[in-house]
């Protein structure tokens, strides 16, 4: 016992220390002499032993039965030191309780070493877990139809991915002057407006953090400088076209050591970067389909939606009518002698009127009604939640527009444009597309027969002519 490298102790059955060796002495620096008045654990227990293990020893002396267990102890120098501990009661010849024997081993290499292997297979399922993540993410981002389907599936993933921090999203303007708020979560305060010039990253045009380096400047659009962030750029086909800012305002740099805030960033840098990534393909995606549904949906000449576009929403509005007992109005347009227009002026000017009675049809034409052209001088709006009587002083007010336009092209000015219209109304009508538009026609061409310049509605009320 004298000359083993363990540390041994003795105590009596009242649990007074009454002899230690000299790798005891090694171990924990402390003599017999130390332990005057004081019981083992009053010396070597550490503020970090765990309570339960230490009752399980005292239970085990009480009970004079022998026990091994791991335990923090610590030396008389004030370091900690992990050890494996045995007990062994001891009994004379005539089984009486005589002493209690401690045989204790430092294993805090190994130890340490279990803490090291445990964290690394803590950090591998964690990251096993952050990729799962990010691959539901990705599949969810690229289902996206459109931008506000986006936003969504971007602030809910950025919740679950990245809990510890705060964010928006923003995205550039169509003038690229500054960027919008698009989405936000958490607490942090956000401003609904920024400047390309408020931003590092931007300025920059590469993802920066902040919050770890010694020399480093906060972007203009955060508030203070409490807390670590990163600015991360949003870019679609070679282009910039937003930017993802994630706040962790827990981590208070007055409070919290640089190193500290230095080893979370890098932890969490990575997986910033994959999110701003995915957020701009997923972003370039929804803008390329909208640009491919944009262009089969909208007539290149006038910018309005198209047939195409006219017949599916039709449809969708004359189903949700039904069901919902609500009012739904087509109101159908001609220019007046357009051919003949064309014959005399060319078919520039004959494009130049037509673009004008679209913006006219745009702007007249608001709310939830959308007009859209169905083939050359041909116009129609579809009206939902407008009665037959409200279509028709909408349709009233347009031709009333149209007939008093001022029109010139190539330095002429152009005769006056007036056009005629048909109005037709669900239920009363009919219950199906093919059937309204029909209506409608049959109204418009007696307007036309009835001298153009006018509204005539389903229901062969007397038609309103425009001066």
């Amino acid at each position: 016992m004298e000359h083993t490298t363990d540390a041994i102790l003795f105590t009596d059955p009242d649990d007074t220390v009454v002899w230690v060796n000299e790798g005891f002495v090694r171990m924990y620096g402390y003599r017999l002499g130390d332990f005057a008045g004081k019981r083992p654990e009053d010396l070597l227990n550490a503020p970090d032993t765990d309570p339960a293990v230490t009752a399980q020893v005292l239970r085990a002396l009480r009970e004079r039965r022998p026990l091994q267990v791991e335990l923090l102890n610590m030396r008389k120098s004030g370091n900690p030191v992990w050890v494996e501990k045995k007990l062994i009661p001891l009994f004379d010849a005539t089984g009486r309780h005589i002493h209690n024997m401690s045989i204790s081993r430092d294993i805090t290499e190994r130890k340490a070493m279990e803490a090291n292997a445990l964290e690394m297979t803590e950090a591998e399922a964690h990251r096993q877990h952050e990729r799962r993540l990010l691959s539901q993410i990705s599949e969810w981002l690229y289902s996206a139809k459109s931008l506000d389907e986006l936003l969504m599936v971007v602030k809910k993933s950025m919740q679950t991915l990245l809990p510890e921090a705060e964010g928006q999203l923003y995205i550039y303007s169509n003038l690229r002057d500054t960027l919008e708020l698009a989405t936000r979560w958490g607490d942090g305060q956000a401003h609904d407006h920024i400047g390309a010039e408020d931003c590092w990253a931007l300025r920059r045009g590469r993802a920066y953090a902040f919050g770890t380096k010694a020399i480093e400047f906060a972007c203009s659009h955060v508030a203070g400088e409490e807390a670590p962030y990163f600015c991360l750029p949003i870019i679609a086909h070679g282009q910039t076209i937003g930017l993802l800012h994630l706040c962790f305002s827990a981590f208070d740099r007055s409070m919290v050591s640089r190193e500290s805030i230095q080893t979370f960033v890098q932890q969490r840098w990575q997986v910033g970067l994959l999110c701003a990534e995915q957020i701009s393909l997923a972003v370039a995606n929804v803008q390329l389909r909208h640009e491919l549904q944009d262009q089969s949906m909208r007539d290149p000449l006038t910018n309005l939606w198209n047939r195409r576009w006219f017949m599916e929403a039709s449809q969708r509005e004359l189903n949700r009518a039904r069901s919902t007992a609500g009012a739904l109005s087509i109101v159908s347009f001609d220019v007046d002698h357009f051919k003949t227009f064309n014959d005399a002026h060319g078919h520039d000017a004959g494009d130049h009127v037509l673009r004008e009675v679209a913006m006219l049809l745009d702007v007249q034409f608001t709310g939830a009604c959308a007009p859209a052209r169905i083939g050359g001088e041909e116009f129609v709006a579809l009206c939902p939640g407008l009665s037959l009587a409200d279509a028709t002083r909408a349709a009233e007010r347009f031709i009333e527009s149209l007939a008093v336009l001022e029109l010139a092209h190539g330095g002429t000015v152009l005769p006056r444009i007036t056009a005629s219209a048909g109005v037709a109304a669900f239920p009363e009508d009919g219950d199906k597309v093919d059937r309204l538009m029909k209506v409608a026609d049959e109204a418009l061409y007696r307007a036309k027969e009835q001298g153009r310049n006018r509204v005539i509605a389903s229901n062969h009320s007397a038609p309103r002519k425009v001066a």
